[in-house]
């Protein structure tokens, strides 16, 4: 039997993602502003260039802002797991490619007993994809790949624990409460 399930998630900004969008508009205030002042400095030459100097700045903000608009795409089939990040529904990024039966250890974030694990030195690749940090249901998966140890944090739905769960039922330990809210999904 072929297992397929595709989530899409929405990132939610955080307070520091609100600070870094107005300090995006702060600098291409200020971008404006030297770009007035700076370009008749120079020469006289490039006084009619003001405005055009003023649109690439203001565009470069645009573009710049659109990139903190991020969707996290897990996609799990027959025991692989992909994990992109999409940025402004144009650019997407494989973050992480992994298969169930590489993870050494899969637990919660609230989980004791495997914390050291995660926070060990030698991992050489942290990956986040967490994209609502305050909902809890945070996961931390610890897999090999190419020899080498990486860390993957994300938050995946309960249906996607439980069929990860079927690959590798020893190194994945899911909490009771993700559980019950699949069940109570059914």
């Amino acid at each position: 039997m072929d297992v397929f399930l595709e989530y899409l998630m929405t990132k939610k900004s955080t307070t520091v993602d609100v600070l870094k969008r107005l300090g995006v508009v702060l600098v291409a205030f200020i971008g404006c502003v030297a770009v007035t002042v700076v370009f008749p400095m120079i020469g006289s030459f490039l006084t009619p260039y003001i405005l055009l100097g003023m649109a690439g700045v203001i565009y470069g903000c645009f573009v710049w802002l659109r990139n903190f608009n991020l969707e996290y795409e897990y996609i799990f089939t027959n025991g692989e797991l992909d994990v992109d990040v999409v940025k402004a529904q144009q650019i997407r990024k494989r973050i992480a490619n992994l298969t169930c039966k590489n993870i050494t250890v899969m637990a919660s974030d609230s989980n004791e007993e495997y914390k050291k694990e995660f926070e060990n030195p030698s991992i050489s690749k942290k990956q986040k994809a967490v994209y609502n940090a305050a909902a809890g249901h945070v996961y931390h998966v610890l897999y090999v790949h190419d020899g080498e140890k990486m860390l993957l944090t994300f938050q995946p739905p309960a249906k996607l624990l439980q069929a990860m769960k079927t690959f590798n039922p020893r190194a994945i330990h899911i909490d009771a409460a993700d559980v019950v809210e699949a069940e109570q999904a059914e």
